[in-house]
């Protein structure tokens, strides 16, 4: 078996997990079997796909847990060679340091002048004051080259020192995507193939998913002279394992997988007209199953001691193929036939590479399929386990080292207690028991390597690290099914494997903008921009945040909510302090009627609006209107003159005000640059009885 390295070349993340897709080269000639080492532990067995290019042609796909140990290159060292090396600097130059000082200190401390042990008489006295003229200046020349030499290491250790700082902070951020650790499980993917027609190198695509990832959408509105352009930018957070360094990067609003149930086709017959067919609905095991195995039961031979137990699965070594195996000459069943009348059975792709011993039809025969009660093998309402919904990702989920095993290798004792329902419908992962076993006739899960438990354990943990990951602000990662899209990034896409947001910038396009003003003086002296923008991309617009910015500077955050293709979004821009306005209103009461038993009200608004800002703007001015009640005859209110013109207004279906909002008018008016001006004119009449009163409130806006 050969392993060759693999790189990934494509990434689909969906809301919750990912689908990754490796390429590989199999250079001439082709081995039988080629292996795909050191993948993700939360890689769903089921998922892997395998598509080969070349003179070759793929025969088995099979998944199993790699432990390092097993795996070739996992005894090299798991710190990266710059930080190991910049480590052993700096023990070096730290040693030179400690020697210099310790070199010092000897030459500080040793005295200049010492007493002559020897009896000979001193010397003349001009000669010892030039030795020790000359001893110190040898010596001060030695401190001083000391001196020298020491400041110059310990430069050089503050410098090691913020250089190993420096690589092991990067280090630490790049990624937690490391080599193997031996305390760490992964999985290996080997692939059979068979040689084709002509010669050369093959090509493999693998693509398998992921559990530990999701993304949220992001968006920057770019608004300029020439219009605007919009950007989507996306968060994505992963904890697969591995690093995603210049992959090709497709962000996806679909499930990975969805419980989908099956139409049942009621039996048609051509031929004479019969009564419609009932549904028909859960059918219990047919009785009498039990009865199937009298045969068995009465040809086989009496045990000369304590009945043997079923022997149990034989886990095939990871580094080991499956044709090496050899059965065990020394176990025998109940019946006295030896393992040479049996055979190895291949589970079939999705399940955990296990070798499991079952009878030949010979001695053995293999129980009807009408014993197969749809009671013990029925989905829960919940749907399928896991989060893919795959059979080989969901069998993690239910394998438990603490519960014997179901299978047909692993036997009870006679009379005990039933096996629990299997909650889902994985048929590839069901086994019949043998015919010796208490829970004969009743299919099972098929059993799990040793190592299942801890590897679905360990995805587990990446797995909740990621979905209980809070949300950036504003972010969401929920939207509706409706229908959904792919959204491709224009170019490779980096995201390490530290189960943090990573904020990446998708793709751009130009988009159509429409900038106006609303204002609504009656309420607020402001005068308010609204951007109006098409929806650029061939895709939704989906809720999240938007980041605005004007020839360059950022204006503000908003929210958008879910926007088809070609729909048009709103976005606030807050308060223009370059457009000023000012609202007035006049008010007065004249007696009216033939004996002045009425009063008119009448009233007269005048708003100024004054544009500072270089360039022209469109604005939209909200004014209301008193509205009388309905079927109150007594008070009537009549417009009289406005200018100019003004049209009806409405609150939008979607506004937070109250829809059902009356009385509304709006002018629509071009203001111009630098210092236009633009006058509004309106004027309306309450007519009431000359016995009523006003009472309360402003009696200018009446």
């Amino acid at each position: 078996m050969m392993v060759i390295a693999s790189q990934i070349e494509a990434v689909t993340v969906y809301a919750r997990g990912a689908r990754v897709t490796r390429t590989a080269t199999v250079p001439a000639p082709l081995p039988a079997r080629v292996r795909l080492a050191a993948l993700p532990i939360s890689l769903g067995d089921g998922t892997v796909r395998v598509e080969v290019s070349g003179p070759a042609v793929a025969t088995a796909v099979h998944v199993s847990i790699d432990a390092p140990a097993t795996r070739p290159g996992s005894g090299a060292a798991e710190e990266p060679d710059d930080l190991r090396a910049m480590r052993r600097h700096r023990a070096l130059v730290e040693a030179e340091r400690e020697r210099l000082e310790a070199a010092l200190e000897q030459l500080t401390s040793a005295p200049l002048v010492a007493a002559d042990p020897s009896e000979e008489p001193p010397a003349a006295w001009d000669a010892v004051v030039s030795a020790r003229i000359a001893l110190t200046g040898v010596r001060a020349a030695r401190e001083l080259a000391l001196l020298e030499r020491l400041a110059a290491v310990r430069a050089d250790v503050e410098s090691t020192r913020l250089a190993l700082e420096l690589l092991a902070t990067r280090e630490s951020r790049a990624s937690s995507a490391r080599g193997a650790k031996h305390h760490e499980l992964f999985k290996a993917v080997d692939i059979e193939l068979a040689q084709a027609a002509g010669r050369g190198d093959v090509q493999l695509r693998v693509e398998y998913q992921v559990r530990a990832a999701r993304w949220a959408p992001s968006y920057v509105a770019r608004l300029d002279e020439a219009g605007a352009r919009v950007e989507l930018r996306a968060v994505v957070a992963q904890r697969t394992g591995e690093d995603w360094r210049g992959v090709a990067l497709v962000l996806s609003t679909a499930e990975p997988a969805q419980l989908a149930e099956l139409p049942e086709l009621a039996p048609q017959r051509i031929g004479r007209r019969q009564d419609a067919t009932t549904r028909r609905g859960f059918r219990a095991a047919p009785s009498g199953a039990d009865t199937l195995y009298a045969d068995y039961d009465r040809t086989r031979t009496k045990p000369l001691a304590a009945p043997a137990p079923e022997p149990k699965p034989i886990p095939m070594p990871m580094q080991q193929p499956m044709a090496q195996m050899t059965p065990l000459a020394d176990q025998r069943w109940d019946d006295g036939s030896s393992h040479a009348k049996g055979k190895f059975v291949t589970p079939p792709m999705g399940v955990p590479q296990m070798m499991q011993y079952a009878p030949s039809p010979a001695s053995a025969p293999a129980p009807a399929k009408k014993v197969a009660s749809r009671a013990h093998v029925a989905a829960p309402k919940g749907g399928l386990v896991g989060s893919f919904g795959s059979s080989g990702d969901d069998e993690l989920a239910e394998l438990d080292p603490s519960k014997p095993s179901l299978s047909g290798g692993g036997g009870g004792a006679p009379g005990g207690a039933p096996p629990a329902p299997v909650p889902r419908l994985d048929y590839a992962n069901l086994r019949m028991p043998a015919a010796t076993a208490a829970d004969r006739g009743r299919l099972g899960p098929a059993p799990g390597h040793p190592l299942l438990a801890a590897g679905e354990i360990a995805a587990r943990l990446e797995t909740d690290e990621v979905t209980s990951l809070a949300l950036p602000a504003r972010c969401a990662d929920a939207w509706a099914h409706t229908y959904d899209y792919a959204f491709a990034a224009d170019g490779r896409i980096d995201v390490a494997s530290d189960a943090a947001w990573h904020s990446l910038a998708i793709t751009a396009q130009p988009a159509t903008v429409t900038l106006r003003h609303v204002a609504v003086p009656r309420e607020q002296p402001d005068v308010f921009r609204v951007a109006q923008i098409v929806n650029p991309f061939a895709g939704p617009l989906l809720a999240g945040p938007i980041d605005v910015y004007d020839r360059g500077q950022f204006l503000v955050t908003s929210e958008l909510e879910a926007t088809p293709p070609g729909g048009q979004v709103e976005i606030g821009l807050g308060v223009d302090a370059q457009v000023k306005i000012a609202r007035n209103s006049e008010f007065r009461e004249e007696a009216t009627g033939m004996l002045r038993g009425a009063l008119r009200l009448v009233h007269a608004i005048a708003i100024d609006v004054e544009n500072l800002s270089p360039r022209a703007i469109d604005l939209e001015v909200r004014e209301r209107l008193p509205v009388a009640r309905e079927g109150d005859d007594a008070i009537e209110v009549t417009p009289t003159r406005v200018e100019p013109a003004w049209d009806r207004w409405t609150p939008e279906p979607g506004a937070p005000a109250e829809p059902r909002l009356r009385g509304g008018y709006r002018w629509r008016v071009a203001v111009p640059a630098s210092g236009g001006k633009v006058t509004l004119r309106a004027g309306y009449e309450v007519k009431i009885a000359s016995k009523h009163e006003l009472v309360g409130g402003n009696r200018r806006e009446s």
